[in-house]
């Protein structure tokens, strides 16, 4: 692209460069829009993904907490 803008007879202009690199960046950033798409139709996946974190994360909290708690005296 560089070289096309250098180019001495000026067939390659701002607007020749500005499409290349949006059609550079659709390219290259495929997957992620892919993936996107997919789950912003699939808002369920992520719900269920959020929940299971938030469960593993409670376990983790609760642990650490009833260990806090054994150790101040306060074990029910």
């Amino acid at each position: 692209m560089t070289e096309k803008y250098k180019n001495t007879n000026k067939d390659f202009g701002y607007g020749h460069a500005k499409q290349a690199l949006f059609e550079l960046i659709v390219e290259k950033f495929k997957t992620e829009r892919e993936k996107y798409n997919h789950y912003m139709n699939n808002l369920d996946e992520i719900d269920q993904a959020l929940f299971q974190g938030s469960e593993k994360a409670k376990n983790i909290a609760n642990g650490v907490l009833n260990r806090v708690r054994e150790k101040l005296g306060f074990s029910y």
